[in-house]
């Protein structure tokens, strides 16, 4: 095998133009340059000589979009420099036996295919934005709307600073509240709390008078920690009856007044 053809061959000079796509669909590139190949001696004067022609631009255009069709528009000056590597020196293409071309071209992006380009890349960076932005929301979310109750209601309302009819704090406290720190945690301590008690409330009104003894029980203890002031004491009803307090339930008295 040889590297270039040989010198009993007659050579074929002509120009070519030709539109080889971009990897981005409907955007092309437009080549144009002057195409050589060498065809031996005896095609000279034949048909021979209109199909290596033929067979010569089929090869060029196989191999320009093949290159330029990996690059995007904006990747002009690239795309030149691979095309010219590729098909300036001397090369017997695949699939064409006993051919030799090369070829001097000048890659272009027409006018209409760079408007293309330019939406296509307006659509892309604005997609791109909604993107960035989207993931700052939730960054936000996550860092500040997430930690505290407080956070989370400055960040409600900041959201609907434009339009403060449309705050609904309903949705957020059905929405955002459960999300917010240890919210869930809270709420289910305070619902076993409840339950525990209603479970206490229920089984003292099983028996008569149990009701008020747990209540002074109660209002006693709340006496003896200093809570009983600001505790909201339930007003008695008619079914129960005041019962005096046992031992038990008599202050205590401190250390220093024994």
């Amino acid at each position: 095998m040889t590297d270039r053809p040989g010198p009993w061959w007659r050579r074929r000079v002509g120009r070519f133009t030709a539109y080889w796509p971009t990897c981005l669909p409907g955007v092309r590139f437009l080549a144009r340059g002057t195409l050589t190949h060498q065809i031996p001696l005896r095609a000279t004067g034949t048909h021979h000589g209109v199909a290596a022609r033929a067979a010569a631009r089929l090869a060029l255009d196989e191999l320009g979009r093949g290159i330029a069709g990996e690059h995007q528009p904006e990747e002009l000056e690239c795309t030149q420099q691979r095309l010219t590597l590729a098909v300036s020196p001397w090369h017997s293409p695949d699939g064409y036996p006993g051919l030799w071309l090369r070829a001097r071209l000048t890659l272009v992006l027409p006018q209409q295919d760079a408007d293309r380009a330019q939406r296509h890349q307006n659509a892309l960076r604005d997609i791109e934005l909604q993107l960035a932005q989207d993931r700052l929301r939730r960054h936000e979310l996550a860092r500040i709307v997430c930690t505290d109750g407080d956070s989370a209601r400055l960040w409600w309302l900041e959201q609907h600073l434009d339009d403060l009819s449309a705050l609904n704090w309903a949705s957020f406290r059905d929405t955002i509240l459960p999300l917010v720190g240890t919210s869930v945690t809270e709420r289910t301590q305070a619902e076993r709390l409840a339950h525990t008690l209603l479970y206490v409330w229920e089984r003292l009104d099983d028996v008569p008078g149990r009701q008020a003894r747990f209540m002074a029980t109660a209002r006693t203890l709340f006496e003896q920690m200093g809570w009983a002031d600001g505790f909201p004491w339930p007003s008695p009803s008619g079914d129960l009856e005041p019962v005096a307090p046992s031992p038990a339930t008599v202050p205590l008295a401190a250390e220093d007044e024994q």
